[in-house]
């Protein structure tokens, strides 16, 4: 593997800020912008998560804790805290969820940094990313080394199922915009692309492969770097043994912002799909996606009398497709992380 980046400096200088009560590995420091594995336990899981110290981060770590331990392995989470303030820490403060815990400090304000630190820090053979938002089921741990060793993987993403609060329109529920189909049922089904969310990497595949803080404000930090563990030869899967759930704010649970994040969506693809490429190919792509562009919006407008549902999928396979011609000539994304 290749294309190491840095961990940021915060990260390097305040690993000691450990609160009393969560439990610091002696050699945590020096775990800190390590490229190989020597030293690394046998039968290990890391949890990773990158964190703003979030409140649902307690739900996050109550579910893991309560998720089956296979056979003959051991667990630790690992939470990079990447608030100015140490909120993580100020959060967990008092509470024990049976394993050990350990939080690295980074504070830069960027996701990159963030999950590079949970990387170096991790001591497992195996690092499991999931989102501080997220819960996950009883068998997740169980459901993702099943299928990275029935199916010699290198990584296995699971299916993150959005939770829509009360008073959320049923249409919308029922368009699920919010859900990334990955054909789920297809046990074992390799797959191009990724992202972090409920995801497992083999450690041994991984080397001194991190995530470009180019995309750490904007978002798209894990696609890209999926796209380059494929090209270095990573084996990746897709399963649905390893389930977890996604609580959406009211916030989320609108149609305007599943379209913004479906345009960020399409300027990220665009951004990294076009990254080697020259000005024809630039052309080619951008006729494909106005082309896509007009007949999404067409079908947006021709349904939505008749299947409000559907007619909204279309609308947003639209947005990603004006996403993707917003890349084509430059424009970056919104900020997605802090």
């Amino acid at each position: 593997m290749s294309s190491l980046y840095p961990v940021a400096e915060p990260a390097r200088d305040r690993l000691a800020a450990w609160h009393d009560d969560v439990e610091r590995s002696p050699d945590a420091d020096d775990a800190v912008g390590r490229d190989d594995t020597a030293g690394k336990s046998a039968d290990m899981i890391s949890i990773l998560i990158a964190s703003m110290g979030r409140p649902f981060l307690l739900s996050t770590l109550e579910s893991v804790a309560g998720a089956r331990i296979p056979e003959g392995e051991s667990v630790e989470i690992v939470i990079a805290d990447d608030s100015p303030d140490n909120a993580v820490a100020r959060l967990l403060a008092g509470r024990d969820f049976g394993l050990p815990v350990r939080i690295v400090a980074v504070g830069a304000g960027n996701v990159s940094h963030a999950r590079n630190a949970c990387l170096d820090a991790a001591a497992g053979d195996w690092l499991i990313f999931v989102d501080d938002d997220e819960t996950v089921e009883p068998g997740w741990l169980e459901g993702h080394l099943s299928a990275a060793s029935d199916f010699a993987a290198d990584a296995v993403f699971g299916p993150v199922f959005p939770r829509y609060p009360e008073g959320t329109p049923a249409w919308f529920v029922a368009a699920d915009p919010l859900f990334q189909d990955w054909n789920w049922d297809d046990d074992g089904r390799p797959n191009p692309h990724g992202r972090t969310g409920n995801t497992l990497i083999r450690r041994a595949a991984l080397g001194g492969l991190r995530f470009d803080p180019a995309f750490g404000r904007s978002g798209g930090e894990d696609h890209d770097f999926f796209l380059r563990f494929a090209a270095a030869g990573g084996r990746m899967v897709v399963t649905n043994r390893a389930r977890a759930h996604e609580d959406i704010p009211p916030a989320r649970a609108t149609p305007a912002y599943a379209l913004r994040r479906a345009v960020r969506g399409g300027q990220i693809y665009a951004e990294t799909r076009l990254r080697d490429g020259g000005k024809a190919a630039a052309l080619l792509f951008a006729v494909d996606a106005a082309l896509k562009l007009a007949i999404g919006a067409a079908l947006w407008l021709l349904l939505r009398p008749f299947d409000r549902p559907r007619a909204f999928r279309c609308g947003k396979r639209a947005a990603i497709n004006l996403g993707k011609l917003k890349g084509v000539v430059g424009s970056r994304p919104m900020a997605a992380w802090g």
